[in-house]
C-alpha cells in the first residue's frame, strides 16, 4: 500500500508534509513522530492501521522531513501542539492521535491545554513524567555530533546510529535510512531536520 502525499497548514501557516494511508472519511488517526525523526517512522504502523479500516495520517513535524523549517526557529512544544490542533481541525470528525516522544508530548499539550477535546483518543509512546538529564544530554550529543559536517555515505550514518544504539540490530538494507537524511549538492548526507531544532532559541523541552 503506497501512501498519498498531503499537506497541512500548521501554526502561522507553516507547511506540514504528511502521508495519508487508507480511505479518507474513515475514522482518522494522526501519527506524530519523535524529535529528529520523520513521518516515515510510522510507515509500517500506518499501513497496518489502514488495512484495519482506519484513515492513518503520518505527519512530518515542523522542521522535520519535508515540512517547512520555521523562519524564526520556533520549535517550542506549544508550537508543535498548535500544529497538531490545526491538523486535527481539518477532519470531519476528531482523529485519534498516536505520538512518540516529542510527538507524544505535543499531542498531550494539544489535548490538555485546550478547552474542548482535540482528539477522540490519545496514545502516548515513550513518554514519562520526568526525564533523566543524562539521557537528555546523550540524545542532544548524538543529534549535534554530525550536524554540521554530515556523513560521507549511508554506511557512515549507519555506523553512527549503531554506536548510539548498540542494542539495536543493524538493518541489512540502508534504503530506509535515506528517508531520514538529506543528500546535498556537496555529496554528503545530513539529518532530515532543521539544525535550529536543537540549537535555536525555542528548543523543545525534550526530543
Amino acid at each position: 500500500m503506497e501512501p498519498t502525499r498531503v499537506e497541512f497548514a500548521g501554526h502561522n501557516g507553516l507547511k506540514l508534509a504528511a502521508d495519508s494511508y487508507g480511505t479518507p472519511g474513515n475514522q482518522p488517526v494522526l501519527l506524530a513522530h519523535g524529535g529528529g525523526q520523520t513521518r516515515h517512522a510510522w510507515g509500517g504502523a500506518a499501513k497496518t492501521l489502514a488495512a484495519q479500516g482506519w484513515h492513518a495520517i503520518s505527519v512530518d513535524l515542523r522542521g522535520h522531513g519535508d515540512s517547512e523549517w520555521c523562519p524564526d526557529a520556533n520549535y517550542s512544544i506549544d508550537a508543535y501542539a498548535e500544529d497538531l490542533r490545526k491538523i486535527a481541525a481539518t477532519f470531519d470528525r476528531k482523529p485519534a492521535a498516536v505520538g512518540a516522544s516529542l510527538g507524544g508530548s505535543s499531542s498531550l499539550i494539544a489535548e490538555g491545554e485546550h478547552p474542548e477535546n482535540v482528539f477522540a483518543a490519545l496514545v502516548l509512546v515513550d513518554i514519562t513524567p520526568k526525564v533523566e538529564e543524562e539521557g537528555v544530554q546523550k540524545i542532544r550529543g548524538f543529534m549535534h555530533a554530525n550536524m554540521e559536517e554530515g556523513f560521507g555515505s549511508l554506511e557512515e550514518a549507519a555506523d553512527a546510529i549503531a554506536k548510539y544504539l548498540p542494542h539495536r540490530p543493524r538493518p541489512k538494507s540502508l534504503e530506509g535510512l535515506k528517508k531520514n537524511l538529506r543528500l546535498r549538492e556537496n555529496g554528503r548526507y545530513y539529518w532530515h531536520w532543521d539544525p535550529k531544532f536543537s540549537t535555536g532559541p525555542s528548543r523543545p523541552r525534550d526530543a
